[in-house]
């Protein structure tokens, strides 16, 4: 049976609190189908069924002038689903992510609506997975988080490590089945999974897992086997607007032929938040990239870098945007809606 998977991390498509009115959003709007540039199209038209971490909630266009940095952070129009209009693989979401979810129960009901109008599944709802007859093979597709959420509201499959393989309820394999995760875990910013990462991976590999996909750091993460399964312990980044670093720039698309059993790994890299073009790579490659990058302060210095991109383009900034830099130098608490 040929059957091709690609894979790739988070998808953004609104604008964080450092980019309100001044990001992808701002740049792009109408105009959503160039964010991905033909050499990057052509390269995921590899696959029959293309998964991602939708880490954005939507909301109708005609709301978006209204919009203010409490209530339009990560949040994203309807229109922006135009970006995955040259992508004919069969599209999965996962949206068991804390972006996702942050605006509130209704706002994820609408979100779900509006991607199955689009004509893209959705898995990481709840503990059940998504399941797909693709040829002979059934597959079946859960998506959790395992990262914390201070304003989690049940709307979407929340997890912990130890807990995960026991509330899937998972039953006996079938000889048909091919098993896969979409998995938000991990420490943001660090190159190099965590040992929970490890622990967990190799229980959901012994539980008949053939791929595990992971995101949530915002950087690229090894790519590794565990017996015949494949796990990614994160993507990184397929199009956000953290544009102050190279890494939080880069992601990965993982490529996988159900059929040879071969994969394919791609470095994704992005500029002005346009993804423009795609460098192959191997997990030899990726590890010594990895092992390079690490470092144990990383998460503080990008969090210093993001402070000077805000510096350096204090002339492009608003109101909202300087309001709220200014309440959190002086250590002030904002509503629990903003996130970075």
């Amino acid at each position: 049976m040929s059957f091709k998977l690609s894979s790739v991390g988070d998808i953004m498509l609104g604008e964080n609190v450092h980019h309100f009115k001044r990001g992808i959003i701002t740049r792009y709007k109408n105009n959503y189908t160039s964010l991905m540039a033909p050499p990057v199209i052509k390269t995921l038209s590899y696959a029959d069924l293309f998964l991602f971490n939708m880490e954005s909630s939507l909301m109708p266009d005609e709301l978006l002038s209204s919009r203010d940095i409490l209530n339009g952070v990560y949040r994203a129009p309807v229109s922006t689903l135009t970006f995955f209009d040259n992508i004919h693989a069969i599209k999965v979401a996962n949206i068991a992510n804390n972006h996702f979810g942050q605006h509130g129960q209704s706002s994820i009901d609408f979100s779900i609506s509006a991607l199955n109008k689009k004509g893209i599944e959705v898995t990481g709802r709840d503990n059940r997975p998504l399941i797909l007859k693709i040829g002979t093979k059934k597959i079946k597709i859960w998506g959790v988080s395992l990262v914390t959420d201070n304003a989690y509201s049940g709307g979407y499959f929340k997890s912990s490590y130890e807990e995960l393989i026991e509330v899937m309820q998972l039953k006996i394999k079938e000889d048909d089945e091919i098993r896969i995760i979409s998995i938000h875990w991990g420490d943001e910013y660090q190159t190099i999974e965590n040992e929970q990462q490890k622990r967990l991976a190799k229980d959901l590999s012994e539980a008949g897992f053939d791929i595990i996909l992971g995101h949530h750091p915002h950087v690229v993460q090894p790519v590794k086997q565990i017996g015949s399964t494949r796990v990614i312990y994160s993507h990184g980044n397929f199009i956000f607007d953290q544009d102050f670093s190279k890494i939080t720039r880069t992601g990965l698309i993982f490529q996988f032929d159900f059929a040879t059993d071969k994969q394919n790994l791609l470095f994704s890299h992005q500029k002005r938040h346009q993804i423009y073009k795609t460098t192959l790579t191997s997990p030899d490659e990726l590890l010594h990239y990895c092992i390079k990058k690490h470092h144990r302060l990383l998460p503080f210095f990008m969090r210093i870098l993001m402070k000077l991109e805000l510096i350096v383009h204090f002339h492009t900034l608003n109101r909202s945007i300087v309001k709220v830099f200014g309440q959190r130098l002086f250590m002030q608490k904002t509503k629990k809606s903003i996130y970075e």
